[in-house]
């Protein structure tokens, strides 16, 4: 009998490590992506810049998933990470303007009472947000670039995905 529950005690924690790896953010991914894109808009010829928005919402999914992840961690940052998720699909339809006051400088999270500037920058917290936030940026940036094809646009995606990548390193 002693042997059954220890087998069974064993099955259990491997289940809960499988099942929590497969949750966790796929950071590999999230990176592959970003670099790519940066790569891409460095070179200065974008061959498919659908391709390259919808790459953008791959991040912010990945991102919003790494929020979701993070809240059940750390429930000091739970209101946080719940606010980045349940706006992520949102900050695509802002304006650069927009997305810089409310999310890059902290103004959605003051105006729900969380204190941005009292948050480690490259702590965890800010580090999934931001894996939120940056691709959202670019996924605006890449917008008006298919629109305008400014290509200063481009340099703002270099300058985004770089700084999320930074990140990255944060978080794992």
């Amino acid at each position: 009998m002693k042997k059954l529950i220890l087998i069974l005690m064993a099955a259990g924690l491997i289940w809960t490590g499988l099942t929590s790896m497969s949750l966790a953010m796929d950071v590999a991914s999230y990176k592959s992506i970003a670099k790519n894109t940066i790569k891409e808009a460095l070179s200065g010829s974008i061959s498919d810049i659908d391709k390259l928005i919808a790459d953008q919402e791959k991040l912010v999914a990945l991102g919003v998933q790494g929020c979701k992840d993070y809240a059940k961690k750390d429930s000091k940052y739970e209101k946080l990470m719940t606010l980045v998720v349940d706006n992520a699909d949102k900050m695509k339809a802002m304006s650069l303007e927009e997305i810089e006051d409310k999310w890059h400088n902290g103004g959605t999270l003051y105006d729900n009472g969380i204190d941005f500037d009292a948050i480690d920058h490259f702590g965890p917290a800010i580090s999934y947000m931001d894996a939120v936030v940056h691709p959202a940026t670019t996924y605006i940036v890449l917008t008006q670039y298919k629109k305008t094809k400014d290509a200063d646009l481009l340099s703002q995606v270099k300058d985004e995905l770089s700084e999320v990548l930074e990140h990255m390193d944060h978080i794992h």
